[in-house]
């Protein structure tokens, strides 16, 4: 048995010997709801988890935590939530035993938070059921993009309510309507596509290729990325005080682009 399957396996072990979740815990299916995004965050790091809590909650979302794994169980019975995100690193990786159990006996999507990236670890993650995977550090930004992503995956759920926030301006994936101080920004939908993107990586370079692959579905071989460029240029001059000195949209020379805010 290779290393992964023995990680595997004595994970699996150590699930069985814990115990699972208590057997009132119910079953959940995902249904739509009109109700706002709950959330139970499973993080050991007490500063992580709370800045990453408030910056969630800033978000829109309805944010619970729990430190450790007997919490976590307890959480996940009291107070179902929609999604879970759940450092894995709990417990010396103990984490992965408790996603295995939520995979098992529930239907909560589950996003994976590590600070570690080694791929054996990454493939364990999706192999135990996990929708997500996310190395550390990361924004509440990027996350609720994330959970958005995961939860629209869940048969046809309605996420109007996780509006992307940055300061002023907020962006509603639903009804494809981005707002700037209250006000409807006339975008296409390329141009919406692409102002979701920049801030859902808020804090991140990024660079035209990527922007390419990941909004327009594409690559260089098959189209220009000036055309990037060019919309870049379009949304300047509707969120930007001055489009010649950008600073929401800042142009790292040479790498990409970064969402300051």
């Amino acid at each position: 048995m290779n290393q992964l399957g023995t990680r595997r396996e004595s994970l699996g072990v150590a699930a069985r010997k814990e115990g699972g979740l208590p057997r009132y815990a119910p079953r959940v299916t995902i249904k739509p709801s009109a109700a706002l995004v709950r959330v139970l965050l499973i993080d050991s790091n007490l500063d992580q988890r709370d800045a990453l809590e408030s910056e969630l909650a800033r978000q829109g979302l309805i944010v619970s935590s729990a430190g450790d794994i007997r919490s976590a169980k307890d959480s996940l019975v009291a107070s179902p939530p929609d999604i879970v995100v759940l450092d894995v690193d709990l417990e010396d990786l103990g984490g992965f035993g408790l996603l295995s159990t939520i995979v098992t006996e529930t239907e909560f999507p589950v996003i994976v938070l590590t600070e570690r990236s080694e791929e054996a670890l990454r493939l364990l993650g999706f192999e135990l059921g996990a929708d997500d995977y996310v190395v550390k550090p990361c924004s509440g930004l990027e996350l609720t993009s994330r959970m958005r992503s995961v939860l629209r995956r869940m048969d046809g759920r309605r996420v109007e309510h996780m509006a992307l926030n940055s300061g002023d301006l907020s962006l509603d994936s639903d009804s494809r309507q981005a707002t700037l101080a209250g006000e409807v920004l006339a975008l296409t939908s390329r141009e919406f596509d692409l102002l979701n993107y920049l801030v859902g990586h808020k804090g991140q370079v990024v660079d035209r290729d990527r922007i390419l692959r990941d909004v327009w579905r594409s690559t260089s071989e098959w189209q220009d990325p000036s055309t990037v460029t060019e919309h870049v240029r379009r949304l300047r001059h509707q969120i930007e005080v001055d489009p010649t000195k950008p600073v929401r949209i800042a142009t790292v020379r040479g790498k990409g682009y970064r969402w300051e805010g």
